[in-house]
């Protein structure tokens, strides 16, 4: 499954906002912080996938970067935030693909 998340990420204040919880796009995830701009002031908006390999008590057990644009930055951002995402428990292990759009800039 695809799920996909606008972040708008401010500059200036190094802080991190979700377009839309993350909670609404995938019901299983049950806690989701989002990524902490790096802080790097050139850096411009860019685009991560990764895939996520998420065990049976909904803990992400690893995440590969399955592409990515810009600077390297941004795939070390997303995997801080994804490895303390927490998904509903299952009786099975699953996988997610999560692209991540990063805009920075101001609101």
């Amino acid at each position: 499954m695809n799920f996909h998340w606008l972040l708008l990420l401010l500059a200036t204040a190094g802080a991190t906002t979700p377009h839309n919880s993350c909670m609404s796009s995938d019901p299983e995830l049950i806690y989701c912080p989002a990524p902490e701009a790096p802080r790097i002031a050139e850096l411009r908006g860019r685009t991560v996938t990764r895939e996520l390999q998420i065990d049976p008590d909904g803990s992400v057990r690893s995440s590969t970067v399955l592409s990515s644009s810009g600077h390297s930055a941004w795939p070390s951002a997303a995997q801080s935030a994804v490895a303390k995402w927490r998904y509903s428990a299952d009786s099975a292990s699953r996988t997610r693909k999560v692209p991540f759009d990063f805009q920075v800039g101001s609101p």
